[in-house]
């Protein structure tokens, strides 16, 4: 009897591969519990300017898309929502951040709010805001402001005081950055107001709110590029005669809702019109109440 043949040692089996983000085991280029690559690296700065083209070329083609109908074709946007058809364009809520996180940014580092915030002896008295000397009279001044069980008379002392100091910068400073959270107030309740104008026939509150919130993104992307638009003017005196009309965008605002309006909620030009008055009216009454409240805060933050 022949010896047996040892057995052939069986080749070692290479390690299982994991991703690296959720630890499931990896059969492809992808992990398929989070779609996370598989070769993950630190990657070059070839390799991160190549990928940052991309995204804005070809796979953020959606944004494009979405800036398009945004601009150019009002209420689109909603209707595409709302009949399902979502995954071409950006999501309301990141279109809408994204725009309005813009515009504070902008509006912030813009030095055209010089002016508004400037306060002298002279403009002061005629535009009737607080200046210098008559901060030191309030604070002179023995009174006091009870609210609430609480007497505000120092903290408005202490505020007249900050906003003669710096010409009141940080208190816009604060209202701009005040302004966004008070947004998330505004657009809910105006939603709401919105609903009662179109009770019959009727539309659920979730497709106001969408409206709002795209027609706010487009507001955003005007007032952005008018906010530029007169910066570029102050650096450059010789855009002038190119950069004067864009201020003109502004009154593309009422023209865009109404045909907004129109699109995604029916009616005709009569009715679209008729509503849009009272949505007006409405609309300005809650922002003034919006604004006051927020530079109340940012007074009472100074």
């Amino acid at each position: 009897m022949t010896p047996e043949a040892p057995e052939r040692q069986a080749p070692a089996l290479s390690a299982v591969k994991r991703c690296l983000n959720c630890g499931a085991e990896l059969t492809g280029r992808y992990c398929a519990n989070c779609s996370q690559a598989a070769d993950v690296h630190v990657p070059s700065t070839r390799e991160l300017i190549h990928e940052a083209l991309e995204g804005m070329t070809h796979s953020d083609s959606r944004l494009w898309r979405t800036l398009h109908l945004l601009w150019f074709k009002p209420g689109k946007l909603t209707q595409e929502f709302v009949a399902g058809r979502r995954a071409a364009y950006l999501p309301p809520f990141r279109l809408y951040l994204v725009l309005s996180i813009l515009f504070f940014l902008v509006a912030s580092m813009s030095n055209t709010h010089a002016n508004f915030v400037r306060f002298d002896n002279e403009t002061s008295e005629a535009a009737g805001v607080a200046a210098p000397q008559d901060c030191a009279k309030v604070n002179a001044t023995q009174f006091s402001a009870q609210l609430f069980g609480r007497d505000w008379a120092p903290r408005i002392k202490h505020a007249c005081g900050e906003i003669a100091r710096d010409n009141g910068a940080n208190l816009l400073h604060v209202a701009l950055a005040t302004a966004p959270k008070a947004m998330f107030i505004f657009l809910p309740l105006i939603a709401f107001l919105h609903m009662l104008l179109y009770w019959r026939p009727r539309h659920r509150y979730a497709e106001h709110l969408l409206f709002f919130i795209h027609l706010h993104a487009f507001f955003f992307s005007v007032m952005t590029l008018v906010i530029l638009s007169a910066d570029a003017a102050d650096a450059w005196p010789r855009l002038n005669p190119v950069l004067r009309f864009l201020p003109l965008l502004l009154w593309s605002m009422p023209l865009y809702a109404i045909v907004g309006m129109r699109r995604v909620f029916g009616r005709g030009w009569m009715g679209a019109l008729l509503k849009a008055g009272a949505l007006f009216a409405a609309y300005m009454v809650v922002l003034i109440i919006t604004l006051g409240g927020v530079f109340v805060y940012a007074v009472l933050q100074l």
